[in-house]
């Protein structure tokens, strides 16, 4: 399970949202990591290229792919190799280590209904020149990264005032620091109600929908052996790591008759237990090479 670490944000320096530089979920290089963050870690045993090979092969990844997710996630300095004989063996780095400890964090928080929020927003006001324009989806994917949502023209709010991260490093980087308002605050009776402005600025019936539909398929799928529930728990982590970006995390209090955070807690379920026997798979893997 990965997410995007500081270490990794302060990396991406002149593209940080360029997303050939982060791992997309369901790519060989996303599932690579998530056997090792999500399965291995956190022990640091080093793992040949031949059981990565096995395992990936198994879930339908080509020995090519498998082989270039390999070196990829080594040039991005995620994973580093020792020889031991004629076997290459991987472990995470220190910066592979916080990239997929931040996720299972993010992942193991689709659940939290946030019922402490203090009513406070962050806005950002953002009116992008019409000369700068080509920088705006780049913008627009870092403001909902972060679970920005944006119920008026050029205006982007959220609920979690810290989580800014990606913006700010994304103003600053695109020149857009001088066309940028930015401050935290309550709402109050003049405009829009907060009830619309949360209607505006997020599609929560669609993401609705796709928390039952997700919920619906994997609670059919009933893995019987320990590589069915590998490759299951492969499949349910990829579908997680897409919510950690399309999940705005709305505090319960203005969410209150959203059913989100109960659907993402029965994933989360499935994901504790499928994740023991989907250990078992790995481990008969990693005797057969070590």
């Amino acid at each position: 399970m990965y997410g995007v670490s500081q270490a990794q944000e302060d990396g991406l320096r002149n593209g940080a949202l360029a997303p050939a530089l982060r791992p997309t979920p369901g790519t060989a290089q996303a599932t690579l990591l998530n056997i090792l963050g999500d399965i291995v870690h956190p022990a640091r045993l080093p793992v040949p290229t031949a059981a990565m090979l096995e395992a990936m092969v198994r879930i339908g990844y080509s020995e090519p792919a498998i082989r270039q997710a390999i070196l990829r996630c080594s040039s991005a300095g995620w994973i580093a190799k020792e020889k031991s004989g004629r076997s290459t063996r991987w472990t995470l780095t220190e910066s592979g280590i916080a990239l997929v400890e931040e996720g299972v964090s993010g992942v193991e928080q689709l659940s939290d209904a946030h019922s402490d929020w203090d009513g406070r927003w962050r806005i950002v006001i953002v009116t992008i020149p019409n000369e700068m324009r080509s920088v705006r989806d780049r913008l627009y994917r870092a403001l909902r990264w972060d679970g920005f949502g944006s119920p008026l023209p050029s205006v982007w709010v959220s609920p979690h005032p810290a989580r800014h991260r990606r913006p700010s490093s994304a103003i600053t980087e695109l020149g857009l620091t001088d066309f940028t308002l930015s401050f935290v605050g309550e709402a109050d009776n003049v405009g829009l109600p907060v009830a619309e402005i949360v209607t505006r600025a997020w599609d929560l019936g669609g993401l609705d929908q796709h928390y039952t539909d997700l919920v619906d398929r994997f609670e059919m799928l009933k893995p019987a052996t320990d590589v069915d529930h590998f490759v299951a728990l492969l499949q349910l982590d990829q579908e997680l790591q897409q919510l950690l970006v399309t999940d705005p995390h709305i505090p319960s209090s203005l969410t209150p008759h959203w059913h989100g955070r109960e659907a993402a807690g029965r994933l989360l379920n499935l994901r504790r237990e499928w994740h023991t026997p989907a250990e078992h798979h790995w481990n008969s893997i990693m005797k057969r090479h070590t």
